[in-house]
């Protein structure tokens, strides 16, 4: 096929600037295996910008376009900077700006996001976005912050970020030079956002003089990151330190407002009229191709709760009053049998911590229960002190094909920048296993001791079986009030954990009672490719957590 001249032109033009100019923009869509289709029509979509848009000519930039497929540990972002250096080479000296994309990113304007570039210094050590903020301390931020969490900034990542190639140089060499990393200040990974903030806080201060950096930075100071606005240095320190800029131009939604226009650009100072959204996140769409999703019910997921005696009369009449009447298929399983609510006993005394063989023991007497039952297509494991939103998740389920290995959760992380790490969901956000899936857990999964943490354990039998651990971000470890708003909002809850200072009454009716709404979306997966059995010597067995996973054995720990 024949190029139009006009085209080639174009084509041209856009080389003879970077032979000359040498200037780079990256931009980098992250994309996990489930949203292959979202990322392409997202490639294609800038594609089309960058010919259908009148750049100007002084815009004398290369523009690369880069879907970089998620392995394991990319979704930190801090893990996924070593790539950028490694085999492909993206990002290079001549790179000054980096848009960091996810697969729900919608670029409204290439165009205007290049104003807004244009009007920035590339060589400073900085980055852009929406900026979010904590209303409290929290135990997905690790607790960061403790004595007021509410002044740092952290991005919302499917808004998208803008690094300066200044600053994501020198944050690739940092974590390349050091990994693993020691001014990590845990093991776990939870939220990348945040994480990220954090670590550029901790790890990169300005350049020493105060003006344009080289995009060497030097290391920062170790400050400690609870300081208080109302402490006598807090705004020294912030001088010295680089925290998230906010840019209106990047937005948790589409912002009401006319569409970004060459006429924008005629608007006087008197008349300053809002800056339009030229990168705004989009809601979770719901997986695959419409047509092939299969209508699904809460009489199609078997949900197993797990307590304890000493939560029977505190914790299950309160689920008895909110999501139990949706989950017909709802079993107790405790350690104590008790006919009169009823719940099953597992035959295992209960343990503070852990839970892991009290967890394979309710996966095996459900499996037993699910084989005595007609149209069983999921299993939840959730807690006592979870509160779900049946319709919001069966609308989840609908687009996922449950004859699958499908392994769904809040997604969490362990030592993702190690050899040895791994990915699993949080047991109290509530972890989905397709049926099959359960019925090879039941099959290769076991436990190293009674009280090893279950959650963390059962990512690692499937990472190991080769079961992706796809994040489902309604689905939620911790409170409401945990969460900044605008991720609240973008996507409709399906889940909250904890009651510790909350009416659980209330949370339901506000978050998770209303009708189906926004339900967040799932992604089918390809075709189960494990059907031959692993052979016994190329499974790994979790030992010691603590430890740091070192061990080898002839079967997979649950």
């Amino acid at each position: 096929m024949q190029l139009k001249p006009s085209l080639k032109i174009l084509l041209f033009l856009t080389c003879f600037v970077h032979l000359c100019n040498g200037s780079e923009i990256l931009l980098l869509i992250s994309c996990p295996q489930q949203a292959a289709e979202h990322c392409r029509a997202l490639r294609e979509n800038l594609r089309e910008q960058q010919i259908s848009e009148a750049i100007p000519t002084d815009y004398n930039y290369a523009i690369k376009v880069h879907i970089m497929h998620e392995l394991f540990n990319y979704w930190t972002l801090l893990d996924a900077l070593p790539y950028l250096r490694g085999k492909t080479r993206l990002l290079n000296a001549n790179t000054d700006w980096i848009i960091w994309c996810q697969h729900n990113t919608h670029v409204a304007s290439l165009r205007g996001l290049l104003d807004q570039l244009q009007q920035r210094d590339a060589q400073e050590l900085a980055y852009y976005g929406h900026a979010l903020y904590d209303a409290e301390a929290t135990i997905v931020h690790h607790f960061a912050n403790y004595k007021d969490p509410t002044w740092f900034p952290y991005p919302m990542l499917t808004a998208g970020v803008v690094f300066t190639g200044a600053l994501l140089r020198s944050l690739v060499e940092l974590v390349a030079v050091n990994a693993p990393n020691a001014t990590r200040h845990s093991e776990f990974a939870i939220d990348a956002a945040h994480e990220l903030a954090r670590f550029i806080f901790d790890n990169i201060a300005p350049a020493d003089d105060g003006g344009s950096s080289s995009g060497s930075g030097s290391r920062s100071n170790n400050i400690d990151i609870s300081i208080s606005k109302d402490d006598d240095d807090f705004v020294d320190m912030l001088q010295r330190k680089i925290i998230l800029k906010s840019a209106d131009y990047i937005c948790p939604w589409a912002r009401v407002s006319p569409a970004w226009s060459l006429a924008s650009l005629e608007t006087t100072a008197k008349e300053s009229s809002p800056v339009s959204c030229v990168l705004h996140a989009k809601p979770e769409m719901a997986a695959g191709n419409a047509m092939h999703c299969v209508h699904t019910t809460g009489a199609h997921i078997y949900f197993a709760i797990k307590t304890c005696a000493k939560f029977h009369k505190e914790r299950i009449p309160i689920i008895e009053r909110t999501w139990a009447p949706d989950a017909i298929r709802r079993k107790y399983y405790s350690d104590v049998a008790d006919d009169g609510i009823p719940t099953i006993g597992t035959g295992l005394p209960n343990v503070p911590t852990g839970h892991c063989a009290k967890t394979l023991a309710i996966l095996q007497l459900s499996l037993k229960d699910i084989n005595e039952l007609t149209d069983i297509r999921w299993l939840m494991l959730v807690d006592d002190d979870t509160l779900l939103s049946v319709p919001r998740l069966s609308g989840l389920l609908s687009c996922y094909n449950h004859t699958d290995h499908i392994y769904l959760g809040e997604r969490y992380g362990y030592r993702l920048y190690a050899a040895d790490g791994f990915n699993y969901h949080t047991g109290g956000a509530g972890i989905v296993l397709s049926v099959p899936l359960l019925r090879l857990v039941v099959q290769r999964c076991s436990c190293p001791t009674a009280s090893a943490p279950d959650d963390m354990i059962l990512g690692y039998c499937l990472q190991a079986l080769g079961v992706t651990a796809t994040h489902v971000p309604a689905l939620h470890q911790a409170r409401p009030q945990d969460y900044a708003p605008e991720l609240l909002q973008l996507n409709a809850p399906i889940s909250f954990h904890k009651y510790w200072h909350t009416t659980p009454e209330h949370t339901y009716k506000r978050w998770l009672g209303g009708a189906l709404g926004n339900a967040s979306s799932g992604h089918a997966t390809t075709k189960d490719r494990r059907d031959a059995p692993l052979a016994l010597n190329e499974l790994l067995q979790l030992t010691n957590l603590a430890a740091g996973l070192e061990g080898s054995a002839k079967h997979l720990d649950l």
